[in-house]
């Protein structure tokens, strides 16, 4: 008890000590003041009465004198006091003076957490003072924003050296921190100065969150200093050109034309030397985009900088121009913006958002090995609403979270009644969004949800966008868990933005997904060989890879050849509603010609993929641990003088007598037994490792391709492995 008493005794004098300083600070502040006063900022209003001694030295109430009473408000005041005791001379200084309340508002919300300013006052006696006026800005336990203004008499010490000090707590109230330019409330101030028209520019930078996850913040702040130089360098201030940095890589320019074509050659200029920035950096390359808006001084600058934003969204996700104008139609869309918005709820009530589904092929047995649901909008009166109309929209505005959940419920419960009617079900993939990934409690929120409809997670995996993983700091974390609860896990659109090829090899994806913009490089030589090395490493470190947007028969061969898993796209079927896509499920699995082997297909449709015969081949029966025999191979247990029938411990066996120590520990974890088995979720698997080992004395390097897939009759999991000498 006596602890206790001595712990409430200390923190009872720390609030003492803090009041008692505190008191101190407003004392020393208010001290020889002419006045001063409290005002709630946020509810415009000025409690308690003030005073100040006039030149004879008589004490007056500051409302009073300019007609007022309090409590009385804070803009009432400010438009009382200037118009009664500032002259005109001090107001054309200080135009924020008129609308003082939305200035320490704006200030709040800058950062800005004092402001002073001196001017020449005037009584209606005609006595002139010059003054200091001093505002401190805070937050009262209600959340308001309050002041504490400080009126000083300084008619008999102005001085040079005070002219200094004004200029310093100007540039604190006006300069960015970073950039050492303007700051948006310069830029407004300066640009309420113009009388001629012209274009608000908003800037923004794309994937600029790319630059300080790889680069870091402080190199993020070098390149946004770099930036800010670039856009002063095209600037021609003569001409009333204005910039100003508003945050992060967010800027704002003002260019006093209308000419479309003066308008685009700055805007190219300034592209054209970024892109030599990213150069002389050796960051990621900066890809500016802009929306511009007509201003003129009758026009709100908030208003017009507003609608540049609109435009500069418009166009963000665009690979092929980066400039927009607003346009009053742009009106009308925030308008049905709104109305799709509003109608959300109802929508999701109503079962109005249906699941559509896009099969996944196998390029070898051209069977489908899995599918990806798609979200569709089907109005009331029968209407389709585009997805990129809504996604987009409901990303910007949170709603996605809702209806990523939604999409994985239905698929979930579809996947569950396709099973009790007895078809063979394939794995389908449900994409995932950004903003679901920042909701901390997502993994266990979907792991709960499987649970609960029964439904395994290796038939509902999850697709992640690659410019969502890499902006999410939390991504391996979230990879870790997901792979933890058994989901498989896709990196969907790769090769649309900065691919970080790094994150393959920390994060759990068990599949790749190129983008179409890579797909359609084929027939490009260096487009296909970027496409046959990403391939290639993904395999190497396990991944499957799925190719997106497949168009022809060309397409097809070149990814069946390099060895692609599985491809999506209008080539093999477009996105189907759930009953046409049911129908596949009773159809589509039983292509292959009865007469044929199931196994022996695999075999001789892989072996085409590769030039050289392999030097070993052998068929795995994966969940029995034994080998199989497969149509006319030799035994290579033979060939490699092992014994035993067990895949384990002739695994084993193999590794102690004929690979180096160097190549040894690779191979056994890349043929070990159980790995291979949890990472198997329904869809066939390529993997292919270089590795060297001895035959009949002599090291050779050999290529081992594994190809993993469910057996035709059963559940049992085959793998066929061949190996193939190459050139050392």
């Amino acid at each position: 008890m006596d602890e206790i008493k001595d712990l409430e005794s200390s923190q009872i004098n720390i609030l003492k000590r803090a009041l008692y300083y505190e008191i101190q600070f407003r004392n020393a502040m208010v001290s020889n003041s002419l006045s001063y006063y409290d005002a709630n900022i946020t509810q415009d209003i000025i409690s308690t009465d003030f005073f100040w001694r006039d030149e004879f030295g008589q004490l007056l109430s500051v409302p009073e004198r300019i007609g007022l009473s309090t409590p009385c408000k804070l803009s009432e005041f400010m438009d009382k006091w200037c118009k009664t005791m500032v002259p005109d001379y001090s107001l054309k200084k200080m135009p924020f003076l008129s609308d003082f309340r939305k200035f320490l508002l704006d200030l709040f919300e800058s950062g800005k957490r004092d402001f002073s300013v001196d001017y020449w006052m005037e009584t209606p006696e005609g006595h002139k003072m010059y003054v200091t006026h001093i505002t401190l800005l805070t937050k009262n336990e209600n959340g308001d924003v309050c002041a504490l203004s400080i009126v000083k008499d300084r008619t008999h010490g102005v001085s040079v050296q005070e002219e200094s000090q004004q200029k310093i707590i100007e540039a604190y109230a006006y300069v960015d921190p970073l950039t050492k330019g303007y700051n948006y409330i310069k830029f407004k101030e300066k640009l309420n100065r113009q009388t001629d028209s012209g274009m608000i520019v908003s800037m923004d930078m794309k994937s600029f969150k790319v630059i300080n996850s790889i680069c870091g913040i402080q190199k993020g702040d070098l390149v946004i200093k770099a930036i800010w130089d670039c856009i002063m360098e095209i600037l021609d201030v003569k001409r009333n050109e204005i910039a100003a940095h508003i945050n992060a890589d967010q800027f704002i320019i003002f260019l006093p034309t209308c000419d479309e074509s003066k308008l685009q050659e700055k805007l190219q200029m300034v592209t054209l030397d970024l892109n030599q920035i990213s150069n002389e950096m050796e960051i990621p390359q900066l890809m500016p985009y802009f929306g511009l808006s007509f201003w003129n001084p009758g026009k709100k600058i908030e208003l017009a900088y507003s609608e540049a934003i609109a435009a500069k969204n418009k166009i963000k996700d665009s690979q092929t121009i980066n400039f927009a104008f607003f346009e009053y139609e742009d009106t009308h869309r925030i308008v049905r913006e709104k109305k799709l918005v509003d109608a959300f709820d109802d929508a999701l009530a109503h079962k109005e958002f249906k699941v559509w589904y896009q099969p996944k092929y196998s390029p070898i047995t051209r069977t489908m090995v899995g599918a990806e649901a798609l979200v569709r909008w089907q109005h009331p009166d029968g209407k389709m609403i585009p997805p990129g109309t809504f996604i987009p929209l409901f990303e910007r505005t949170g709603l996605i979270r809702r209806l990523d959940e939604y999409i994985f419920i239905n698929v979930c419960e579809q996947q569950k009644k396709w099973q009790s009617q007895g078809k063979s079900i394939v794995p389908v993939s449900v994409n995932l969004s950004r903003a679901s990934l920042y909701y901390k409690k997502v993994v266990n929120q979907y792991k709960r949800l499987t649970e609960k409809i029964g439904i395994d997670t290796k038939y509902v995996p999850i697709e992640i966008t690659e410019s969502a993983a890499i902006n999410n700091i939390d991504i391996k974390a979230i990879a870790d868990d997901f792979y933890a609860a058994g989901f498989s896990l896709h990196m969907d659109d790769f090769g649309s933005g900065y691919s970080s090829l790094a994150s393959l090899n920390i994060m759990h994806f068990d599949t790749l997904k190129l983008d179409k913009s890579l797909i359609d490089y084929i027939g490009n030589f260096g487009g296909e060989r970027l496409i046959e090395h990403t391939i290639s490493l993904a395999k190497e470190l396990g991944i499957r890879v799925t190719a997106e947007g497949v168009e022809s028969e060309d397409q097809v061969s070149f990814l069946n050849h390099i060895g692609c898993d599985s491809i999506q796209g209008y080539y093999f079927s477009k996105p189907l509603p759930m009953e046409e896509f049911s129908k596949l499920l009773t159809t589509d699995q039983v292509a292959l010609p009865e007469t044929d082997n199931f196994t022996s297909k695999h075999i001789n449709e892989l072996k085409q993929i590769f030039i050289k015969a392999p030097v070993f081949s052998r068929m795995v029966n994966l969940t029995q641990n034994t080998y199989t025999s497969t149509s006319s191979e030799k035994d290579w247990r033979k060939n490699t003088h092992i014994t035993s029938s067990v895949f384990d411990e002739s695994v084993k066996e193999l590794a102690e007598k004929f690979i180096p120590p160097e190549y040894k520990d690779s191979y056994l974890n890349f043929m070990n037994r159980d790995n291979i088995l949890q990472s198997f979720h329904g869809e066939e698997i390529i993997r292919i490792i270089k590795y060297k080992r001895y035959i009949d004395g002599k090291l050779v390097t050999l290529r081992l391709t594994t190809n993993i897939f469910k057996a035709e009759n059963s559940d049992d999991i085959m793998m066929y492995c061949f190996s193939s000498l190459l050139e050392d």
